[in-house]
């Protein structure tokens, strides 16, 4: 089964790309994830380039507010659950619904594997790993249509409304995020969030730290620092369902409905990869220009890149500082930015609520935004509109039975 924006597309560009571009030509660039920051990155190169984007879902399924995924579902759809053909930017992309299997850099080619089991060989100039990571239950590069996300997300919101009592593992900003949505979604749950570290949100300055830590318990979350819950096998993290924890420091165990893994088991999609792009954790080692190192013509970014110690590529910026810097590969010039991450991490962590959008700086001050300013301009003309460059209504996407 594949939609008609897939396969409208097949004879257009999955057949194998020529040796080499004509004298001339644009340049290919091949973008391997289209996240977050693989839509970014791809939109904003289209303009100089002929970029190619492969991708394991028709749609974006942002891994961002955790919370709002499983309690406001409405408002999680509209802001990160797009349809990559709603992108303005990503109408001079071409799309390939498939995963990367095996990159050659020397003769600069990538076998695909594609959403119905065939393969097809691409040759690239200059190639962008945005790949991404495996989280929980939430974050994957399984291949799927619109619809099987759809039910996947329809079965995690019954789970969520089903359990009387929910065990959140994982103190940053994920599991924050989904322990204090839980509670002022369903105030009669018992929300539990246990959290290996004696703070919560490591990485986040300590006024940061602090005002969550406040802000859970007023709210009603049992709080339990430095427990540190045993996983018995990846797969137990990837899916949603009730169980006991068990801990390593000997605590009581604990019983819960439904048990949400939050706890950042990081898994790199970098098997495709030559082993020598990666560090011992096996994430793409990178210069401050994003540059893979070693490898002149490759780049990579977000949280597959092994960027600084909180792989913070995936935000501040970062696409364009790759973007400035590829396209001076491709004119021969000297790559002019840097990416300079900075030494806490910042942002919302709860997500937009009714009475507005906080917002935490790097040093750890926070201001609020109010709930008209995020609805009519920080999302629709500002995220939407400025960043992303323009995302068309919502339509419904037809599906096709392949023979």
């Amino acid at each position: 089964m594949s939609t008609n924006y897939f396969s409208g597309m097949s004879n257009r560009f999955m057949k194998d790309a020529p040796a080499s571009p004509a004298s001339g030509a644009l340049p290919t660039v091949l973008v391997l994830g289209m996240g977050d920051t693989g839509i970014l990155t791809a939109g904003r190169l289209s303009r100089h380039c002929r970029v190619i984007g492969v991708t394991t879902k028709p749609l974006l399924v942002s891994g961002q507010e955790l919370g709002l995924r499983l309690t406001g579902h409405a408002q999680w759809r509209r802001d990160y659950l797009t349809p990559l053909d709603r992108y303005r930017r990503l109408s001079r992309v071409e799309i390939i619904h498939g995963r990367a299997i095996r990159v050659d850099p020397v003769a600069r080619t990538a076998a695909l594997e594609l959403a119905g089991g065939e393969h097809r060989s691409l040759h690239w100039d200059y190639l962008v790993i945005a790949s991404g990571v495996s989280n929980g239950f939430w974050r994957d590069d399984r291949f799927e249509t619109h619809q099987l996300i759809e039910s996947r997300l329809n079965a995690q919101i019954e789970a969520v409304t089903a359990a009387s009592s929910v065990a959140v593992v994982g103190g940053g900003p994920s599991g924050v995020s989904a322990a204090y949505n839980l509670k002022r979604a369903y105030p009669n749950k018992e929300i539990t969030l246990f959290f290996s570290a004696h703070e919560l949100l490591p990485g986040y300055p300590k006024k940061t730290q602090h005002y969550h830590q406040k802000l859970l318990a007023r709210q009603g979350v049992v709080l339990h620092g430095g427990h540190r819950a045993i996983v018995s096998s990846d797969a137990v993290t990837s899916r949603l369902q009730g169980g006991r924890l068990e801990f390593e420091a000997g605590q009581p165990s604990f019983q819960a409905e439904l048990i949400i893994w939050a706890a950042g088991r990081l898994k790199p999609h970098t098997d495709f990869l030559p082993k020598d792009m990666l560090d011992a954790a096996g994430f793409v080692r990178t210069d401050a220009h994003l540059n893979v190192e070693g490898y002149a013509r490759i780049f990579a970014i977000g949280d597959v890149a092994a960027t600084d110690p909180l792989r913070c590529s995936a935000r501040n910026w970062a696409y364009k500082v790759l973007c400035r810097n590829l396209r001076a590969r491709v004119t021969e010039r000297p790559m002019p930015a840097r990416f300079n991450p900075p030494s806490h991490r910042w942002g919302s962590i709860v997500g937009p609520q009714p009475t507005g959008l906080r917002l935490h700086g790097p040093t750890g001050n926070s201001h609020a935004l109010p709930r008209w300013l995020v609805h009519w301009l920080l999302y629709p003309l500002i995220v939407r509109g400025f960043i992303y460059g323009g995302v068309r209504s919502s339509r419904k996407m037809s599906v096709t039975q392949d023979s």
